[in-house]
């Protein structure tokens, strides 16, 4: 671990001017900061030199919106849907393969495999072992006999209210993670791992939006961070009881997350309240919205509850015109995932109507009108690579080749921008200069090449607070 005092010093190093123009400079790291940036080649006695050759210096990327406890947990879980199991005889084979007596856990489960996956068929196909599914929306859980049982035992403390969530005929449980995760938490996840492969990625700063996240999970997260297993700073949204717990540089509070299903919503006048509400301890709302039912209905709240600096729209999948004047408006800001586009769009071709694919996962168009706009990757439930999801951003073409909606393309250096925003304002973009974290991702090719190849395949080296957590050598 690094002193306060440690000096590292960036030679020929590119970096990128606000308006994406590269050009070559040096740049040094005293402790946390960056303190000079200067085309001078004045070196530091007892300085670590790193000689750039020209390659692109960033600020570390900011993954907008993530889920870390459950993209931990998918590493030792097998993938159960598309693009690897499209089938049912792929499910089965993908199961099958898994011996052993513990529980045997799925990921990215999705009707287009089978269409109603139950307790009945994992009891009849899958093996004899405890077995738990999520659907890849991240609500739905399927269980088999074994599974169902053992959850059953495990809910034995809890209240009856609770258990009863926890039953089922047919093994399907909705919305029950936040009470799995306490019956099951003692199996901890590969936090380590997963933060490492972030940092892989450029990673060095995380919004976590998972909407069960409390103090508990807070003290945890602070844990994780003081062992050195989470690397990451975390910015945690979440339950209003996260207001007023005392920060750190690396662990800070973010806003309130509301989850919304468009065939459960909340009554409007509590949903208003649980804004009013969060603004009044001075924090900010987050909404999920997917659907366009999802979203009309979080516009109409915002226009009762006033807005927030802030206020965010998570995904934002579907935006017919009339709503992004509606999101100007109020002043909202949307956290998206483009790299949906490239690992669902071939089965929101087959599924979504013709007339709304343009509406799907927009990027340019709310960029000229003005919506403040970042990226988040949505892992597990989308694959945890920022560099992936910039790629998908600019091409806007699935994994089969179709190309959904080409006017919604934007520009590499927009793409980049979008995980470059800070952590407590993602449509702020960050960039290298005196005073700033020493947040940063060196790659092995300068933008020229880069922008042509947007690949976490380039990223050489991450540091976060000047201290490496990444190297490729």
């Amino acid at each position: 671990m690094k002193t306060n005092d440690q000096t590292i010093q960036f030679l020929n190093a590119e970096l990128l001017d606000s308006d994406g123009k590269p050009r070559l400079t040096n740049a040094t790291i005293v402790g946390d900061q960056f303190i000079d940036i200067t085309s001078a080649n004045h070196l530091q006695d007892g300085a670590t030199v790193i000689d750039a050759k020209g390659s692109l210096l960033i600020p570390g990327l900011h993954d907008h919106h993530t889920h870390l406890i459950a993209y931990a947990a998918s590493l030792v879980s097998i993938n159960c849907g598309p693009p690897n199991v499209v089938s049912e005889a792929d499910l089965k084979s993908a199961l099958q393969r898994q011996a052993g007596r513990h529980w045997l856990r799925g990921t990215g489960y999705h009707e287009s495999v089978l269409g109603h996956l139950d307790r009945q068929w994992l009891d009849t196909w899958a093996p004899e072992r405890p077995i738990r599914i999520q659907h890849r929306s991240g609500r739905l859980w399927i269980f088999n006999s074994l599974g169902m049982e053992m959850i059953a035992n495990a809910a034995l403390r809890l209240a009856p209210h609770e258990r009863a969530r926890l039953t089922s005929d047919d093994g399907r449980l909705y919305d029950v993670d936040e009470l799995l995760g306490n019956l099951t938490r003692s199996d901890v996840p590969p936090v380590k791992l997963a933060s490492q492969q972030l940092a892989a990625f450029g990673v060095t700063g995380l919004n976590d939006m998972t909407p069960s996240n409390n103090p508990e999970t807070w003290q945890w997260f602070s844990e994780l961070q003081r062992s050195r297993d989470l690397l990451q700073k975390v910015r945690m949204s979440g339950r209003p009881a996260l207001s007023g717990l005392n920060q750190t540089p690396r662990l800070s509070v973010g806003e309130t997350k509301v989850h919304l299903h468009d065939s459960s919503l909340p009554d409007l006048d509590d949903f208003v309240s649980t804004i009013k509400e969060s603004h009044q301890q001075h924090r900010n709302v987050a909404v999920h919205c997917v659907t366009e039912v999802e979203l009309v209905y979080t516009l109409s709240a915002f226009r009762s509850a006033n807005t927030l600096s802030g206020d965010r729209i998570e995904h934002a999948s579907v935006i017919p015109p009339a709503l992004i004047e509606q999101l100007c408006e109020l002043g909202l800001n949307v956290v998206t995932q483009p790299n949906f586009v490239h690992e669902r769009g071939d089965a929101y071709l087959q599924d979504i109507p013709m007339a709304e694919h343009a509406f799907l996962y927009r990027a340019n168009s709310l960029m000229l009108a003005g919506v403040p706009t970042a990226f988040g990757t949505d892992l597990p439930f989308g694959h945890p690579d920022p560099w992936a999801a910039m790629d998908a951003a600019t091409k806007r073409t699935t994994s089969s080749g179709h190309q959904l909606n080409k006017t919604e393309c934007i520009t590499p250096e927009s793409a980049l921008n979008g995980f470059l925003g800070e952590l407590f304002d993602p449509s702020s973009i960050r960039s290298i200069k005196p005073g700033a974290p020493a947040d940063c991702c060196l790659l092995d090719a300068p933008w020229q090449v880069l922008r042509n190849d947007l690949s976490s395949d380039h990223v050489m080296m991450t540091i976060r607070d000047g201290e490496l957590i990444y190297s490729r050598d």
